[in-house]
């Protein structure tokens, strides 16, 4: 009996100190929340002396996406552009330009993602009355590209990667109809796989890229009276031993430009 007791009291102990865990825990969270909300307010009212208008509720206060490598895969590759140009696709090597050949078509890739796509007559007909961008959306898929559709015209449409839902900037695709069918694809893709970069630097805070900004519209010498949106999403870029580097970086419409920032090291540029 007194076993049980003893049994009951500790269980009680161990209760009552997981919930005041748990409640230090939503109440950190708590205060975390209210200094980021804070500090974007701050950036937002530091950018409006300037003239610049924002909204701090339209920043993205979340944390950045990590910065990722992409490991080089011959084999999943090929089997990427064998699920678009025909099972029966072969790969030859010129320098540093992959060549791929199937039944549907050919397409030449280069080792920084940039590819081009020749579609054989009847490979990729448009059904009646389909729609153009789910279209493009499903055969960018073959190739391992998640598209988000950025425009459609008549006889275009345009996309723009993501991974893992976060837009990567620089990897876009262009996809050319005629005649009611598809017949070239061109633009930047994701090649390999992605891995957790080992040397990644912690990413800079939303309300801090806005300070940077500022900064660097003063030094620039641009002008802008509003920034209308804020997204968060990767450039794909390689470094000096040719190794590909998906970077987090905060993408600003202004106004007047696009702009980039590098959420490591703050870096401004135009898009």
């Amino acid at each position: 009996m007194e076993r049980a007791k003893l049994k009951n009291i500790i269980l009680t102990i161990l209760v009552i100190t997981n919930v005041l865990l748990l409640g230090l825990t939503l109440f950190q969270q708590a205060q975390s929340r209210r200094y980021r909300q804070q500090t974007l307010q701050d950036a937002v009212e530091l950018l409006a002396q300037r003239g610049i208008a924002a909204q701090a509720e339209d920043m993205p206060d979340r944390d950045f996406p990590p910065p990722q490598l992409l490991e080089e895969d011959a084999q999943e590759e090929l089997a990427r552009f064998a699920a678009l140009l025909g099972q029966d696709a072969v790969r030859a090597q010129r320098g540093l330009v992959s060549l791929y050949t199937g039944s549907q078509g050919s397409a030449e890739v280069r080792e920084n993602g940039a590819f081009s796509v020749e579609l054989a007559p009847g490979a990729y007909p448009l059904s009646d009355g389909q729609d153009l961008a789910q279209h493009a959306a499903a055969v960018l898929e073959r190739l391992g590209f998640h598209a988000r559709i950025t425009a459609v015209e008549d006889s275009a449409v345009t996309a723009v990667e993501t991974l893992g839902g976060v837009p990567v900037f620089s990897c876009t695709a262009l996809l050319l109809y005629d005649q009611g069918e598809l017949r070239a694809i061109s633009g930047v893709r994701l090649t390999g796989t992605p891995a957790p970069d080992p040397q990644a630097e912690e990413c800079l805070s939303t309300a801090t890229l806005l300070v940077r900004f500022r900064a660097g519209i003063i030094t620039s010498g641009d002008a802008c009276a509003a920034i209308r949106s804020a997204t968060q999403g990767y450039i794909l870029a390689a470094d000096a031993n040719r190794t590909l580097r998906l970077t987090p970086v905060l993408r600003l419409e202004t106004d007047t430009n696009l702009y980039l920032l590098n959420a490591i090291t703050g870096e401004f540029q135009r898009a």
